[in-house]
């Protein structure tokens, strides 16, 4: 009897779980501190001499959260670290996100041309050389992916299904570009559609670590936001909103229906 039970206590237990009513509070805190951090660059914005055009500050909101919160519940977020994909797993990732983002530029391009409607091409923006601009992009979209699908949407993951964790996570994204949604009803609409389809399309090809998860969002955020601006220059919510809302459902919609072939899990 006595072996049997120092065998049992000698069998590697399962590690804890974290208390649900602190993972309940990460997200909120996240989104605070995201909050509060993006009203902060917002008003360093214009002291900083920066063309908000070329790269606007508030898009480091999101890293800002994420290392808020980070710092308040580093015990708990520890714990619920999504494990590392190998390598070569990763790569591919990357790669199918660009090809997403490939096809996203292609829809792009056929409505543009159908509709007659002229494209601003690689166009300097402001002063800054456009070969400039390019890595400057990636790095604001890499400040905003490291909170909204590094973060956010694996907390998320740990309470729910991923479908309902990209939701929320989009929806919240959607809700933080605060200027696009005050621009009007019709480009309020299509502005969230477009960030709710870009959820899905960003929240199910990023896998891995919060690290890998983020990298991968980060490169096709980044080459998502070139395709618009390479339609509509720094108009991204006039006409070509529409253009983009649509072009978003139909390559998120691709996404699902490849999942759906493969068998991969829903959640």
């Amino acid at each position: 009897m006595s072996t049997i039970a120092t065998a049992h206590r000698l069998e590697p237990q399962p590690a804890p779980r974290p208390a649900t009513a602190r993972v309940r509070a990460a997200v909120p805190v996240y989104i605070l501190s995201t909050l509060v951090g993006s009203v902060i660059l917002l008003a360093v914005q214009p002291l900083s001499g920066i063309d908000p055009a070329a790269l606007s500050l508030v898009q480091f909101g999101p890293a800002l959260g994420a290392l808020a919160t980070w710092l308040m519940f580093r015990k708990t977020l520890t714990g619920l670290r999504p494990p590392a994909i190998p390598i070569r797993r990763a790569v591919a990732n990357i790669a199918t996100v660009t090809a997403a983002c490939v096809a996203f530029w292609l829809l792009l391009v056929l409505a543009a041309t159908l509709s007659g409607t002229a494209m601003v091409g690689p166009a300097a923006v402001g002063a800054l050389p456009f070969a400039l601009f390019l890595p400057i992009q990636f790095i604001g979209a890499l400040g905003e992916e490291i909170g909204w699908r590094g973060l956010m949407q694996p907390i998320l993951e740990s309470r729910m299904t991923r479908f309902a964790a990209i939701s929320v996570t989009g929806a919240t994204w959607a809700l933080w570009h605060v200027q696009s949604l005050a621009a009007g009803p019709v480009p309020a609409v299509c502005f969230f559609i477009s960030a709710m389809a870009i959820a899905v399309i960003l929240g199910y090809l990023g896998n891995g670590s919060f690290r890998q998860r983020a990298l991968t969002a980060a490169i096709g955020h980044w080459l998502i936001n070139i395709a618009c601006y390479l339609l509509a220059g720094n108009d991204s919510l006039g006409r070509s909103i529409e253009f983009t809302a649509i072009s978003a459902v139909l390559v998120a919609a691709g996404v699902l229906a490849v999942r759906a072939l493969r068998g991969s899990d829903a959640r």
